[in-house]
């Protein structure tokens, strides 16, 4: 009988839940006008919105659409309740975040399709909404994994508790959680979630069931709604997409979450590790839920070589595959398909070829191609997160020599490292490093390089000898504290921070010693920040110059700093993207301390808007500059002549078609007494056996226009895009140099590993290299002394 009136009390509860519930949920839609429209967004853990969808959700909050999140997952593999609701609150504080508003949240538990479902709704603006089912998670490479057991095995899952006291857990089967969350996505203007056409472990398994499990019950709604899946682990290895803004505020979003999660959020300042990768990208693909789709479709990849540049290519049936220059054949196109396996389990995806549809099989110690049969454990592979591939046998797909190989998972460099796509991070041609100048005013030339600081998304600024091998000397130091609570952006006003600066070196005052020159954006036009050399520091930044809202950094292809007005005074030139096409070209130049309003050199509407500029002139003289773009599958180059301050674009010259497009880095190098007038291409060796040489360089005669490019010179021993090249000209003659990330054993979570270093190669006469100067490793991380220096590429 008491047992009796215990689960009669149990009924009653549970029952009052649900009825203040029914008035609850009304009464947070009522307070949020959703006249702009609804966002529904589906993830599975409670950072993956923030991570892999943001800035998107900012976007939609921010032209007043009405935001609700439905994270599936509660904590992750394994937590315990304390962690679910630790990772709320982080949820909470980064969403409040997002608004700007106070972290002041109303929570209860509402009924959805006759489940109690935990809700919170920001006080301040209540148009957002967080929904909590508190499913169970599954581990991100492999064992239980409860999400994928419900949807495809038809298992039953009990949810963390609804209540803090340890009560009211719900019950899930594939068919309630259908019924609950086709309520949700019911008043859905768009909806996103992420990926649901890839494979574990090349994504965690909970991510790809909750974007399975959100398209399948989104068809299922008989309206046409927009629906985007979002890439998630793999982005990290992408070049950046998102806008400078956007990236900030998106890292200051996520550092506020795991300022909780975890309690640290250095991590996120960075670009060396997992959460830090994902900031300044999102991809994504649409699609409308009245499409019908299964709940996975392959969709073609490539295998591309981060070291080698290479790409897997199918040949013959029985035959193995081979690494081989990148020529988007269909040959070089692979699909991940599932194979029948209990979720979780390795060994669980046959490696197919688009081409032939044939499985790569390991038998004996090769890879051959064969008939698919997805019981043969011998064509079962396991991709993994992080770019690592592991063949049936549970070896590490990788090159050696050209060649590809496999061997054990210990101690892998980027040779066992592997994109689905060409374009990556690692050969963002949009990227660079050091910058060179005389800062000391000694007429030796010094590496100038920027360095993310981790305590926020300030920056330090380092000098490196080009003479010797010495520890580089911390020139400027732009700390930004960060405060997770603050509803204001860190790098709001005169604040200088990483991601939304751009960096220039030059002479500006006319002093003899180079300068910094920092470009931000501010009061809606472009603010200069002259940071002038003292001969040992960069003193404090001053106001050089703010533009009119007509320049934004935004819309600005590229900065550069030269002599363009022949007064020994760098100035600045600004190529700024036409609305039609092409670029402007603008000269602010220097008046000293203070840069002069912005003229119109060029209306250079034949220039490509991803071109590359590089400027070159004697001493004393006007600098002109040469262009390189990408037009029709070529790389050209284009010589524009600087006729006191007139710009004229000269003939475009293009090159042989075996300088691919994206994989050529160029330096401008004196090859005739002082003018420098030959240009030198450094592409990668795409083919050939020969271990050490992987980068080959040519010399091009600017002043000549039937000149062709001809090899003088290779390097060895490091991958081309770990280099980044720069001729120099000082009291110690004419080199090469070489701003490098050093090869490095990769960590579980690390896409690259490495410290910077730099290296210096004597130059003759001829461009012939010299043997090096090694100046050493410098501290830090590669990773985190690469910025963005143009918009596209």
């Amino acid at each position: 009988m008491r047992l009796s009136a215990k689960r009669l009390a149990r009924s009653a509860c549970v029952a009052l839940i649900a009825l203040l519930s029914l008035t609850l949920f009304p009464a947070a839609a009522r307070a949020a006008n959703c006249n702009a429209g609804t966002l529904v967004t589906v993830v599975a853990h409670l950072d993956d919105d923030l991570l892999f969808i943001d800035p998107a959700i900012s976007e939609r909050l921010d032209a007043g659409w009405c935001i609700t999140t439905v994270h599936l997952i509660g904590g992750a593999n394994g937590a315990n309740f304390s962690y679910v609701l630790t990772r709320e609150q982080a949820s909470r504080l980064a969403y409040a975040r997002m608004a700007g508003v106070p972290d002041v949240w109303d929570e209860s538990n509402v009924e959805v399709a006759g489940k109690l479902v935990h809700q919170m709704v920001l006080k301040a603006k209540p148009q957002v909404r967080l929904l909590e089912l508190r499913l169970p998670g599954g581990g991100v490479r492999g064992g239980r994994e409860p999400l994928s057991l419900l949807w495809e095995q038809r298992a039953t899952l009990s949810t963390y508790p609804m209540n803090t006291d340890g009560s009211a857990r719900m019950k899930y089967d594939r068919g309630a959680l259908s019924a609950t969350l086709k309520s949700i996505l019911s008043e859905a203007s768009q909806i996103y979630t992420l990926n649901p056409d890839t494979v574990p472990f090349i994504e965690h398994p909970d991510h790809i069931f909750a974007a399975r499990i959100t398209r399948h019950v989104a068809q299922t709604l008989h309206k046409s709604v927009p629906i985007v899946y979002h890439v998630t682990y793999p982005t990290g290895g992408w070049p950046g997409n998102l806008p400078a803004a956007e990236v900030q505020r998106k890292r200051d979003i996520v550092a506020s979450y795991f300022s909780i999660d975890g309690s640290e959020s250095s991590h996120v300042f960075g670009e060396f590790q997992w959460d830090g990768n994902w900031i300044a990208r999102r991809y994504a693909f649409a699609d409308r839920s009245d499409r019908r789709a299964p709940d996975f479709e392959a969709r073609p990849v490539k295998l591309f070589n981060v070291a080698t540049n290479r790409c897997v290519s199918a040949n013959g049936i029985g035959e193995a595959p081979t690494l081989a220059a990148c020529n988007g054949s269909p040959a070089q196109q692979w699909r991940w398909e599932p194979v029948t396996a209990y979720p979780g389990n390795a060994r669980n995806a046959a490696l197919v070829s688009v081409a032939t549809s044939q499985c790569i099989a390991e038998r004996d110690g090769f890879l051959r191609a064969e008939s698919c049969d997805q019981w043969d454990i011998a064509q079962r592979w396991t991709p993994w997160d992080f770019g690592l591939v592991y063949t049936p046998m549970r070896h590490c797909l990788g090159e050696n020599r050209g060649k590809l190989t496999m061997r054990g998972c210990t101690s892998l460099t980027t040779r066992y490292r592997w994109a689905t796509t060409q374009r990556i991070q690692a050969n963002d041609l949009r990227l660079a490093t050091a910058m060179y100048g005389d800062v000391t005013g000694t007429g030796a030339t010094s590496a100038v390089y920027v360095q993310r600081q981790h305590d926020g998304p300030g920056f330090g600024v380092y000098a490196a000898s080009l003479e010797k091998k010495q520890a580089p000397a911390l020139w400027y130091s732009a700390s930004v504290p960060f405060n997770p609570r603050a509803t204001t952006p860190s790098c709001a006003g005169d604040t200088l921070c990483f991601d939304s600066a751009r960096f220039l070196l030059g002479d500006f005052d006319g002093d003899g010693k180079a300068d910094l020159m920092v470009v931000t954006a501010r009061e809606n036009g472009t603010a200069f920040w002259l940071l002038r050399s003292a001969g040992d520091r960069f003193e404090a930044p001053r106001l050089w110059l703010q533009t009119s809202p007509a320049f934004k950094p935004e819309l600005t292809q590229q900065y550069v700093a030269a002599d363009f007005t022949g007064t020994n005074r760098a100035s600045v030139l600004i190529a700024q993207k036409r609305a039609d096409r092409g670029l402007d070209l603008w000269i602010a130049s220097s008046n000293g301390v203070t840069g002069a309003a912005p003229t119109r050199a060029a209306e250079a509407t034949g220039l490509a808007q991803n071109t590359m500029l590089l400027p070159f002139g004697k001493a004393g003289s006007r600098s002109s500059l040469i262009a390189l773009e990408t037009v029709q599958q070529r790389v050209s180059v284009s010589m524009i002549a600087n006729d006191a301050g007139r710009m004229t674009i000269g003939e475009r010259r293009m090159l042989p078609a075996d300088f691919a497009p994206g994989f050529v880095k160029a330096a401008i190098a004196a090859a005739h007494g002082d003018h420098p007038d030959s240009l030198m291409l450094l592409t990668p060796r795409l083919a050939g056996t020969d271990a050490g040489a992987l980068i080959d360089i040519a010399s091009l005669d600017i002043a000549n226009p039937t000149a062709v490019p001809v090899q003088v010179a290779s390097l060895q021993g490091m991958p081309w895009s770990d280099v980044f090249p720069a001729y120099v000209q000082d009291k110690h003659g004419a080199a090469l140099v070489v701003f490098r990330r050093m090869d490095a054993t990769l960590g579980d979570f690390y896409f690259t590993g490495g410290a910077p270093a730099l290296s210096r190669y004597p130059l003759t006469g001829n461009l012939a290299v010299g043997t090096p100067l090694d100046l050493g490793e410098m501290p830090g991380l590669f990773s985190e002394t690469v910025r963005i220096d143009r918009l596209t590429q």
